[in-house]
């Protein structure tokens, strides 16, 4: 292999190494937090119809008890012990750093909601820049194995 050519190979060996497959990593790191994301929701939707088929919130008067339950403060690596005093009413994360304070039948029509938002919209994106950009990592491997053979012949 002449010895521009040999320069470029390895220009574009270093640009595949330093900026596709960290682009790669980026990508599919937003797919599966997207994933995540919609896990939550789906597992807070669960909790909340639980909630919801409890009429009476569990009370033989018919009253509202206080809920004591744990709540992840950190990211599940730390929790706390709370007190739910009003369980017919809960905060629910809504994007960009927004909750708002929504009913128990209200949060659950808002989850479903945002949960075919995320599923459609941003999920399904996040999925095809991932595979667009794994298919750049392929060709430009396939390309360099090319080289290497070519320059081995």
């Amino acid at each position: 292999m002449s010895d521009p050519l040999q320069n470029k190979v390895a220009e574009y060996s270093a640009f595949n190494t330093s900026t596709l497959q960290p682009k790669l990593q980026l990508a599919v790191n937003d797919r599966e937090e997207t994933e995540a994301e919609i896990c939550e929701y789906a597992l807070l939707r669960s909790k909340l119809q639980m909630m919801e088929a409890e009429p009476d919130g569990g009370s033989a008067t018919g009253a509202i008890q206080p809920i004591n339950t744990l709540v992840d403060i950190s990211h599940q690596t730390i929790y706390c012990n709370a007190t739910i005093s009003n369980p017919r009413t809960v905060y629910v994360h809504t994007g960009m750093g927004f909750h708002v304070e929504f009913t128990v039948e209200e949060a659950i029509a808002f989850i479903d909601k945002r949960i075919i938002f995320l599923q459609n919209d941003v999920l399904k994106h996040r999925v095809e820049v991932a595979m667009s950009i794994a298919e750049d990592v392929e060709k430009a491997i396939e390309l360099l194995e090319e080289f290497k053979e070519a320059d081995e012949d």
